[in-house]
């Protein structure tokens, strides 16, 4: 085997092995994830003064470490007597009760079983969950409904029932079971698969060019060409699992752009890349927490602001990547207006890079043409309105032009077939 072919396979071998260990890596978190949701942990609990904050530090620890702590409260808000001076004498309270959770964890799938001091009770009402009194072993399981099913990281659940009994109660041994859940975008090591997954991706790149200047032979540049929309269709796929409603979004974006830079004159060349471009142009969304990604409805203007920091995020993603021209500037400016309106930086007409200019209409043609959280997609009519009426302002009019063209002459579909008259 001569030195070039035992350098090749080398390289190969190298970028196959840490590929599929950093796959593994994220496997090994979706499993530890399917396992804290499918295995309940018990802890037991003593009740607190809930004018201390809940805390408790002597509350005894269960099955779980003890840095992942829980506490419990219970403040007896209202009291009566019931038939005073009798011997059927009974009182009647409201109990309030609350579960804090002091865990980095979300808490989960949770009850609590109560140990009470008397042998008859009874519960004339209760909220925000299902209370069952078991007289034979004197205890009271509670159930909470959806409301406080899931108490996340550093809150606290509140349920509460009204109950008759001889004395007013003192609860002193209480068990919580229940189970933990953590996103995968909150364990630490998944940003640091993410950032070694980018360096491989370049690295993929890097080999592949590497190895068409050595060969110098056309089957190699198809190759190349190959490997890299592989990687880069992989990539692509990673960031639209984000969105469950976007899938395939990256590739659609990718492919509208193609099809814009072709009108346009562009080189071979150059549509490839700009096909590259567009399916890394939301890479930010990485960053993004699924809870704003995926929320049904409008995002609040907190929200909005971290949903756009999606393509600055997607800028120090690819800030080091230069084996494609134009990379950073459709990540980061994807978003801008042609009136100078969008974000981040407010460019306007020219000065925004060509590449952002295309992939604003591609993307916005696939967002309007896909079902999303908050909407389904738009019919083939409003489609068209909205690119024409929004030339000027939000696209760059030209490329508007463009896209209205060939949707009109039947080289890209919108709508449903219903829409395109099939």
């Amino acid at each position: 085997m001569t030195g070039a072919k035992k350098e090749k396979r080398n390289g190969v071998i190298w970028l196959a092995v840490t590929l599929v260990v950093l796959l593994i890596g994220l496997v090994i978190l979706e499993v530890k994830i399917g396992y804290d949701l499918s295995t309940p942990f018990t802890y037991h609990l003593k009740a607190v003064d809930p004018e201390n904050g809940g805390k408790d530090e002597k509350a005894a620890d269960g099955s779980i470490s003890a840095k992942d702590a829980y506490s419990y409260s219970v403040d007896i808000s209202k009291k009566w007597k019931n038939n005073p001076d009798t011997p059927l004498q009974t009182y009647g309270a409201q109990y309030d009760n609350s579960i804090i959770n002091d865990s980095s964890y979300d808490l989960v799938k949770w009850s609590v079983v109560m140990e009470v001091p008397e042998k008859n009770i009874t519960i004339d009402s209760s909220w925000n969950g299902d209370w069952q009194y078991d007289k034979s072993s004197s205890t009271i399981t509670f159930h909470p409904d959806d409301r406080i099913s899931t108490i996340v990281a550093g809150d606290y659940g509140t349920f509460g029932a009204v109950m008759i009994s001889k004395e007013l109660m003192d609860f002193t041994d209480i068990t919580l079971t229940g189970c933990r859940h953590k996103a995968i975008t909150q364990f630490p090591v998944f940003w640091v698969i993410m950032v070694l997954l980018v360096a491989w991706v370049t690295s993929a790149v890097y080999y592949v060019f590497y190895r068409i200047r050595e060969d110098a032979h056309r089957r190699s540049e198809e190759r190349l060409n190959n490997v890299i929309s592989q990687t880069m269709s992989t990539f692509a796929n990673f960031i639209d699992t984000k969105d469950k409603y976007t899938k395939g979004h990256s590739t659609r974006v990718s492919y509208y752009s193609m099809k814009i830079a072709e009108k346009l004159g562009m080189g071979k060349e150059q549509v490839r890349d700009i096909g590259y471009i567009g399916l890394m142009h939301d890479c930010g969304k990485l960053a993004t927490p699924d809870n704003i990604l995926n929320k049904p409805g409008r995002l609040s203007e907190e929200e909005f602001g971290v949903m756009k920091a999606h393509t600055s995020n997607g800028d120090s993603i690819v800030k080091d990547f230069t084996a494609i021209d134009g990379i950073r500037d459709g990540v980061l400016y994807h978003h801008e207006r042609y009136d100078g309106k969008g974000y981040m930086s407010g460019l306007a007409g020219e000065d925004i890079p060509l590449v952002a200019r295309i992939i604003c209409v591609a993307d916005a043609l696939d967002a309007m043409n896909s079902d999303r959280c908050y909407r389904q997609h738009l019919s083939r009519e409003v489609i068209l309105a909205e690119l024409e009426n929004n030339k000027g302002t939000q696209f760059d009019p030209d490329i508007a032009d463009l896209m209205i063209k060939m949707i009109e002459n039947g080289e890209i579909y919108v709508g449903n077939d219903e829409d395109n008259g099939k």
